[in-house]
């Protein structure tokens, strides 16, 4: 009989014991710590899919006006090489034409007037030299 009361009381758990409360007490925190962190888990990989929905939609439309200039380059290159007359060109294209004609100048003529100031410092500095 001796023998089955102490086998019965190692099963038994004494609820009332201090370190059965203190091992409770850690295992509920670390439960309620894992549940937070599956919450923030599943939030962050949520914003990630919104970032990246964000950022694959930038980069379909830096593609796509990539695309419209590199078309309108082409057709200008087959215009200057006269492979293409004006007159088989539509009015749209030819809009487009223009206004890439304009932004080519407008860049050449702020790309002059920083190429004249920088001559212009160099010879000011060569004057003050000699």
């Amino acid at each position: 009989m001796k023998g089955n009361i102490e086998v019965n009381s190692l099963i038994k758990v004494n609820n009332n014991n201090i370190f059965y409360k203190i091992k409770r007490f850690f295992k509920d925190l670390l439960k309620k710590e894992n549940k937070e962190s599956l919450l923030q888990t599943e939030n962050t990989a949520d914003a990630y899919k919104k970032i990246n929905e964000q950022k694959n939609a930038f980069m379909e439309s830096i593609t796509n006006i990539e695309n419209e200039e590199t078309k309108l380059l082409k057709l200008q290159k087959q215009y200057k090489e006269r492979k293409i007359k004006a007159k088989d060109l539509t009015l749209e294209q030819i809009d487009s034409l223009c206004a890439l004609y304009k932004k080519q100048n407008e860049e050449l003529k702020k790309s002059n007037k920083i190429r004249k100031e920088k001559l212009l410092q160099y010879r000011r500095k060569l004057q003050i030299d000699n």
